[in-house]
């Protein structure tokens, strides 16, 4: 494949507080507003909705340096996945001290970010500022040779080559301001993963929509490491539950218990992270 990835350097746009105070959303999409402020708000709509835990420190090599440029990270055979954001301009990436890269009215009605995750994977968004706004969005790809998109029914997208799977475009989602889930789903079109989000002019503004890449041993692998600390949290919680339950189960039982059930919750939580 034929992808260049570039580098960009993770300055923080401004302190949490100053973010948080700009982000009101009711003056969301403010024409006034000057490109930092308009990242500053892109910024904390992002990590209010997709929260920082699972963000990756670093953004060199996967993240472009600009709107026009190409996302990259790798499928489970080690081939790369290219991802070309739905930008109409070459909108300059701002990172955020979480390691959320902003490209501010990338499209001239929506913002774009990226971020890397702990997983091994990547999240592509659009932050849509009002209901003028484009409801949807088309991200380029650039597969492995050999490789096709499948679609699921559960509204993921697999990438296959020869009968195997690579990785996959999670199940979408959007958001609104509020949290509310706002109607989204994905198509295939030549070649391109196609998001369509059903806003109104009665949906509380800033909108957050979300494809993710992940492949699905990285998926895996974060499982286990999610399980393993739910197993011990468990583990801890069951021995106290145990001990000190009227029952008289003990330590050794409770625990035990405990960490069964932290880790069937860690490994599903893990999984679909």
């Amino acid at each position: 494949m034929n992808t260049t990835t570039l580098r960009i350097s993770a300055t923080a746009l401004v302190s949490a507080g100053a973010l948080l105070a700009a982000c009101a959303p009711a003056a969301f999409a403010d024409s006034d507003q000057t490109p930092s402020q308009a990242a500053a708000r892109s910024a904390v709509a992002v990590e209010r909705t997709t929260g920082t835990a699972d963000i990756a420190p670093g953004t060199a090599g996967t993240v472009p340096a600009t709107a026009a440029g190409v996302i990259t990270s790798s499928a489970d055979d080690g081939s790369t996945i290219g991802i070309t954001l739905p930008a109409s301009g070459k909108a300059r990436g701002v990172a955020t001290g979480n390691g959320t890269v902003v490209y501010p009215d990338a499209d001239g009605s929506s913002a774009l970010a990226v971020q890397r995750t702990t997983g091994g994977g990547v999240r592509a968004l659009a932050v849509i500022s009002d209901a003028s706004a484009p409801k949807e969005y088309r991200y380029g790809l650039d597969l492995p040779a050999g490789a096709t998109l499948q679609q699921q029914e559960d509204g993921s997208v697999t990438v296959m080559k020869e009968g195997e799977a690579l990785g996959a475009f999670q199940a979408p989602w959007a958001k609104d301001a509020n949290g509310t889930a706002v109607p989204t789903s994905y198509r295939v079109q030549d070649g391109a993963l196609v998001q369509s989000v059903a806003f109104d002019a009665g949906t509380a503004f800033p909108v957050v929509a979300d494809p993710t890449w992940a492949g699905f041993k990285k998926r895996a692998k974060n499982a286990l490491k999610s399980s393993n600390r739910s197993t011990v949290a468990g583990a801890v919680g069951g021995c106290i539950v145990g001990a000190v339950s009227t029952a008289g189960a003990g330590c050794g039982p409770g625990a035990a218990v405990g960490a069964i059930g932290g880790f069937a919750k860690g490994a599903v939580e893990g999984f679909f992270k």
